[in-house]
This record gives C-alpha cells, sequence and structure tokens, in this order.
C-alpha cells in the first residue's frame, strides 16, 4: 500500500470519511475495510502505470507516490457512492494523478530512484547480422 488511513484522513475531513465509508444510515464510523480497499485499489493502478518502469514495491517510497495514491484512493471512496459526483476538487486530483503516472510511465517525469533495467537506446543486443535480401525491387519486377 501507498499511503495510509492516516495520510488519507489528512486530505478528506473525518465526517465526509464516515459517509464515504459506512453503508448504516446514518452512517457514524469510519469503515477501516472501505477505505483500505479503495487504497489498494489505487495501489494497483500506479503499479499498472509504472510496473515495467520501476522494480515494485518501492523502496523507499518516493513521497509523489504517496501523494498520488491518496488522490486516488479518495475518488475510488466517491466512486463507490454512484448517485455521489466528487467534487471539483477531487475529480481534478485524480484527473491529474492520472496524467503524472502517464508522464513517469513515459519517462517524462523522474522519481529520482533507479528504474529496471532497460537498453539504453541504440544498444545493438539482439541484432544479428543477416543475408542479403534475395528478393529486390528490381527482381521482382512484372509480378
Amino acid at each position: 500500500m501507498y499511503c495510509t488511513i492516516d495520510n488519507i484522513k489528512g486530505i478528506t475531513s473525518e465526517q465526509d470519511l464516515i459517509e464515504l465509508t459506512d453503508d448504516n444510515v446514518p452512517a457514524q464510523v469510519i469503515v477501516s475495510a472501505n477505505v483500505n480497499k479503495a487504497i489498494s485499489d489505487a495501489g494497483e493502478m500506479i503499479d499498472s502505470y509504472l510496473r515495467s518502469r520501476y522494480t515494485l514495491p518501492f523502496s523507499p517510497l518516493p513521497g509523489l507516490i504517496m501523494t498520488l495514491a491518496c488522490d486516488i484512493a479518495v475518488y475510488r471512496l466517491y466512486a463507490r457512492r454512484t448517485k455521489l459526483t466528487p467534487p471539483e476538487g477531487v475529480s481534478e486530483r485524480y484527473k491529474n494523478a492520472l496524467k503524472l503516472l502517464s508522464q513517469i510511465q513515459k519517462g517524462e517525469i523522474d522519481l529520482g530512484i533507479e528504474g529496471t533495467d532497460t537498453p539504453e537506446i541504440g544498444d545493438a543486443s539482439g541484432i544479428t547480422d543477416s543475408a542479403p535480401r534475395m528478393f529486390k525491387r528490381d527482381t521482382l519486377r512484372g509480378f
């Protein structure tokens, strides 16, 4: 997991968390299982973007990844409530998180940690010499 319930409490009010996680009427407590599910879903999404670029799990955890996990998890909590539209700020943070993950995946943003081993551009490993072309433009003329 890339964030904790305490991290989520730092960006969302306790009352909002109660209403987003407790399915009883009236909602009374934060249901940690629902928060943990949203956090787990956020982690899976982050992993799906970054597993080809970085060795997972991160150690140490970059702060940016924790922030993105929190933003995605809060959005996922709102997604539990099908008739509740997330506030504009929550939706914007979610969209920005996905955009940043895409940029990290492409290497446009560097997390400052070592990534997976990938061959350098121009690396000739795997390229072999081959026989001259048998069928050329001149030999195929007329077919």
